[in-house]
């Protein structure tokens, strides 16, 4: 388990903690989702109290957020949201797809996802800071690559070779139960909108479940870039629901 945890948090960040290869990471990915979701609270938090939480402050702090995130995943999920963007976007079989996916250069369909992808960020994490709600700057990166390590345990790879097929485990329902075990903690919520975080969660979850599937059917599986891809745009749902939650409680 330890090698396991070592093994994810190396994969999932530029923390280059460990030498040994462990055998099921994606068992742990939604653990190392809470590395970030602690530095998101702590950027907020020291706006909060350097009272840089309101109007364009709010946004410089989400802009840090976000840069953050980006930094300590080495921008490894940027980039696979960059190249499956290119993948979807190219005409051709999953073979050719998955070769332009393979490319050193960003097309446009990459800038393009990029770019919207980071200002959906960026304007929801703003709304959230100056909300003062901030489950989801804790959700979002949990559930995000929670997701990538259900699509691991659950999706078959489209190579051979790769990330994907490297730690690729099916395990079935039980093995998806152990890895929503760092998920629950965020149900622990203040009472008064304990039911629509629940809500969020929920729906947060199911859709983390069943993003990688339009992936899966044009490239005919998952990829290392897939799980990046995933990761950001699980993320980024879970910050709008986040949003939606707050004006709804």
């Amino acid at each position: 388990m330890i090698r396991d945890i070592a093994t994810a948090i190396r994969l999932l960040t530029i923390l280059p903690l460990g030498r040994v290869e462990g055998v099921h990471p994606a068992r742990y990915f939604g653990l190392v989702g809470w590395l970030y979701a602690l530095v998101a609270l702590g950027i907020a938090s020291g706006a909060s109290a350097l009272q840089l939480a309101e109007g364009l402050p709010a946004l410089l702090a989400a802009v840090v957020i976000v840069a953050a995130w980006a930094v300590l995943s080495g921008f490894l999920h940027w980039d696979g949201l960059a190249d499956s963007a290119d993948g979807l976007g190219v005409r051709g079989d999953a073979a050719r797809r998955l070769e332009v996916m393979r490319g050193s250069t960003i097309g446009a369909f990459g800038v393009v996802a990029i770019v919207l992808v980071a200002a959906v960020q960026i304007a929801a994490v703003a709304v959230i800071v100056e909300s003062g709600a901030w489950w989801a700057l804790g959700a979002a990166p949990i559930v995000g690559r929670w997701a990538a390590g259900a699509a691991l345990s659950l999706r078959r790879p489209a190579r051979e070779t790769g990330l994907a097929a490297r730690y690729a485990s099916a395990g079935g329902s039980a093995t998806l139960l152990l890895q929503t075990i760092p998920v629950l903690p965020l149900l622990a919520y203040s009472s008064d909108t304990r039911v629509a975080v629940m809500a969020a969660t929920v729906v947060s979850l199911v859709v983390g479940l069943f993003l990688p599937a339009p992936f899966i059917r044009r490239f005919g599986g998952i990829t290392g870039d897939v799980l990046g891809a995933v990761v950001l745009l699980t993320e980024t749902f879970v910050l709008l629901v986040g949003v939606v939650a707050w004006r709804l409680s």
